[in-house]
């Protein structure tokens, strides 16, 4: 082989490697800017509340929050400062307990359109009306399934009444069956009913 042919095998490598590296590089550009779309929400809006009724025109549970971001693409919206309320109904296995209301509020939160909503950072389920003996539940995450009801979390939770406290790892609670489950017990302390706290 000559020393021309050499020279022009070269140069054809380093431009067919040139091109092969602009192509590359274009490409993972476009991958980048489609990955960028999907992050941009459809719709974000302020101070904004979704309503569920039961058939019968009962509120079943609502959902508030300071700011959410829909992202129909992922099927997501992420919340802000998110509330969930809850009523029971007459499906309740106690009847007195029929209409107790519960609030559950945390810092952020995402709602799968699959009716999945989990919560995250300082999260709070709150008895709002005063029936039973659980006044708050405090833990760092929930998941909770709306169409059973069903919240779970494996984070540590802490459960406060009128005279004890419950400190655990992990819970599944069933409102409208009126069960909870803490799924490894840490430390319980009972308070007698004359003594202040």
């Amino acid at each position: 082989m000559n020393r021309r042919t050499l020279i022009l095998l070269i140069i054809l490598a380093l431009v067919s490697g040139g091109v092969l590296w602009y192509l590359s590089e274009r490409e993972s550009t476009q991958v980048t800017d489609h990955d960028d779309l999907q992050l941009i929400p459809d719709f974000t809006a302020y101070g904004l509340a979704t309503r569920v009724f039961e058939a019968d025109g009962r509120l079943a549970h609502q959902i508030r929050a300071t700011r959410m971001a829909h992202y129909s693409a992922i099927r997501l919206t992420e919340l802000e400062e998110p509330i969930y309320t809850t009523f029971l109904s007459e499906r309740s296995v106690n009847v007195q307990e029929t209409g107790a209301e519960w609030q559950i509020s945390a810092q952020f939160g995402r709602f799968y359109e699959d009716e999945r909503l989990e919560l995250t950072d300082d999260v709070a389920i709150v008895n709002r009306s005063g029936i039973g003996y659980i006044h708050e539940i405090m833990t760092d995450n929930l998941a909770i399934d709306l169409q059973s009801g069903i919240m779970h979390t494996d984070a540590p939770v802490t459960l406060r009444g009128p005279q004890f406290y419950v400190h655990g790892i992990g819970m599944r609670i069933d409102l409208e069956a009126q069960q909870l489950e803490i799924i490894e017990h840490v430390e319980t302390i009972y308070y007698p009913r004359n003594s202040s706290r």
